[in-house]
């Protein structure tokens, strides 16, 4: 059953990847890509119209929000893992109960599904399960919301690479609670 339910994860997962990947010379106004997608393609279209003397800032703008892009991609990838793991361990946590009355009969080949043990075990795996997909979700807007800000300023590259560089810091910091919890960190304040 988790097989079958990864398999199809997997290429719901490449699927989408594939389609926010194929956005060359096509319009880049499509539903079917995450934000970060949009607007690395509408900032390298900036990039190929972009006049000779803008040209070499336009391409630095580029580089820039791809190199935000790449981050938003891979934690938009993990979030999407995490997602699915979720849902398959909540659903765990929900029809554990269940599945004691389900194989009555055949019960005593898995005396293990009535243990609590197991099923605080599982409860708790979906517990962590959903804290990497909140994690995940928040450094993926975190991400995107960093891109918004440097295609919609006016500000040269070379302020905003300052301010883009402070940020990548703060989302590289790696896995917090606080961000679960909703608590700041108190070096933040």
């Amino acid at each position: 059953m988790i097989k079958i339910i990864m398999l199809i994860f997997l290429v719901f997962s490449s699927t989408v990847i594939q389609a926010s990947s194929k956005v060359q010379d096509k319009e880049i106004f499509s539903p079917n890509q995450t934000s970060a997608s949009l607007l690395v393609n509408y900032a390298e279209k900036l990039k190929r119209q972009a006049k000779p003397e803008n040209k070499v800032e336009a391409e630095k703008k580029y580089l820039l929000i791809y190199d935000i892009y790449i981050k938003a991609r891979s934690y938009a990838l993990l979030n999407k893992v995490f997602f699915w793991f979720s849902v398959v361990f909540g659903l765990a946590v929900l029809l554990w109960p269940s599945l004691s009355i389900i194989f009555k009969a055949n019960i005593s080949k898995w005396e293990w599904v009535k243990s609590a043990t197991v099923q605080t075990t599982v409860t708790g795996i979906a517990a962590l399960m959903f804290a990497f997909y909140t994690q995940y979700k928040d450094k993926q807007t975190y991400a995107e919301t960093l891109m918004r800000y440097v295609t919609y300023s006016n500000a040269p590259v070379s302020e905003l690479s300052i301010k883009v560089s402070e940020e990548l810091a703060k989302i590289d910091r790696g896995f917090s609670f606080n961000s679960i919890v909703g608590k700041k960190n108190t070096k933040d304040q």
